[in-house]
């Protein structure tokens, strides 16, 4: 967590908030969802986090980030989770996803206005 938070630091304009318990999380999503634009989650609890989380806010981005190998395929019927990282990956390939999702969330937040 801590290797991604500093990582992420480096993208400018948004703030990071950092979590290793899920249920602090939600609560803390819950309290502040209208400025999340985007979850990063682990595998762990994953599924009932982001299905939560699409609940209260069907805008916000939802990617999972895991060490098993997914296809593609098991999340095509899931509306709850947007994106797929697969690790180990390089902390700049994880930059440019995240930047990717953020830019793709703020052109729909325009094309929404």
């Amino acid at each position: 967590m801590c290797l991604w938070k500093d990582a992420l630091s480096q993208i400018k304009g948004f703030n990071i908030f950092g979590f290793t318990d899920s249920l602090l999380a939600l609560e803390h999503y819950k309290a502040n969802y209208s400025r999340y634009r985007l979850i990063l989650s682990g595998a762990a609890g994953c599924h009932s986090w982001t299905v939560r989380s699409k609940t209260i806010n069907p805008y916000v981005k939802t990617t999972l980030i895991s060490a098993f190998q997914v296809s593609d395929e098991v999340f095509h019927d899931c509306d709850c989770i947007d994106k797929f990282l697969q690790k180990p990956m390089r902390m700049t390939d994880l930059i440019t996803e995240v930047q990717k999702q953020l830019m793709a969330k703020k052109e729909l937040e325009v094309m929404q206005k």
